[in-house]
């Protein structure tokens, strides 16, 4: 196991480093101060190098491009319906940044920090800290955000996440990572194990009920995500996943795969949003030509609005630890 750290770009004169870990099996996880972004992960297919997440090669471009790839999101992921909620007695008002409501915690969340890094050269992680206040986010606390990437020798990615806060908040990040195993985007096979999605509205925020997953949702069974965005196109019409499936916390959430890989997902909290994007292509995106399908696990999103959604507050000195797990194997 090894750990190097690279100069990778500046923002507001302070250095952005890359750092990558490589294993025993010269896999390698690539992971970039800014953001905490995850940034690659490389594997070797029959003697060759591949990669498996929609990244970037350069700094520019993750801070040019809006889809937070690889990213870490938050506090909160997701939306919060009319960028708005309660905290005991009192009502919190946010700057929304999407039609009225708010998604990944605003312009200035998580994922527009130059996180400090930290790690041993001849560990498998890489540890990174950001506090966040008032006056960079709206939430209401100082909150000590410490997210951890882990690599073991079996290509087993560890991402945990850890919220210490003076105040009551809420708190509930993730990766946006983009998972793209194969360059023929509809090949590769989904298989989630859910049976119930978040029913939402027109603003894609949540109103609180779920839905048995019908043909459209249903990826109970593997399946090609082409036959799932055929599939969902004869139930509704639509053409793209932006959707979010209720999880069994700490079961397999789900697995990603082609004929020769796939990613196995797990997670202690209990919700998956799926999307389907072209994040290097707009138009293309625009015409449902897709690269890469971002998996997010975290509680559901608007959880603070509903109730059995899950709890996200953040109860002020006690300490909340999330993880994330990627198990990556080989046919």
């Amino acid at each position: 196991m090894s750990v190097t750290r690279q100069l990778f770009g500046t923002y507001k004169a302070a250095p952005v480093y890359r750092y990558i870990i490589e294993n025993r099996r010269h896999s390698k996880l690539c992971v970039l101060s800014y953001g905490a972004t995850w940034q690659d992960f490389q594997v070797q297919v029959k003697g060759t190098t591949q990669s498996l997440i929609e990244h970037f090669d350069s700094f520019s471009e993750y801070l040019q491009n809006p889809y937070q790839n690889g990213k870490t999101v938050g506090p909160v992921a997701g939306r919060i319906g009319g960028a708005q909620f309660n905290l005991g007695a009192q009502t919190f008002k946010l700057p929304a940044n999407d039609q009225g409501n708010l998604i990944h915690s605003g312009d200035h969340g998580l994922q527009t920090q130059n996180f400090t890094g930290t790690f041993e050269a001849t560990s498998n992680k890489v540890t990174f800290v950001q506090k966040m206040t008032p006056e960079i986010d709206n939430f209401p606390s100082n909150l000590e955000v410490t997210v951890t990437y882990q690599l073991s020798d079996n290509d087993e990615i560890i991402v945990t996440y850890t919220g210490c806060s003076d105040a009551e908040t809420l708190f509930n990040p993730t990766s946006h990572v983009y998972f793209k195993l194969t360059d023929d985007f509809g090949a590769q096979q989904l298989q989630i194990n859910s049976d119930q999605v978040v029913a939402v509205d027109h603003q894609k925020v949540p109103t609180g009920e779920f839905l048995p997953v019908n043909a459209g949702y249903d990826f109970r069974q593997p399946k090609t995500l082409a036959q799932g965005l055929a599939d969902l196109q004869a139930a509704t019409g639509h053409l793209e996943f932006d959707d979010t499936y209720l999880l069994q916390p700490g079961v397999k959430a789900a697995t990603l795969c082609t004929d020769q890989h796939g990613v196995d997902l797990y997670s202690d909290r209990n919700g998956l949003v799926i999307f389907t994007a072209n994040t290097k292509n707009v138009a293309q995106a625009d015409q449902h030509q897709y690269s890469a399908l971002a998996m997010e696990l975290q509680t559901l999103p608007d959880a603070i609005n509903h109730g059995g959604f899950g709890e996200i507050r953040l109860s002020k000195a006690k300490p909340v630890t999330y993880t994330n797990r990627y198990v990556y194997w080989q046919r």
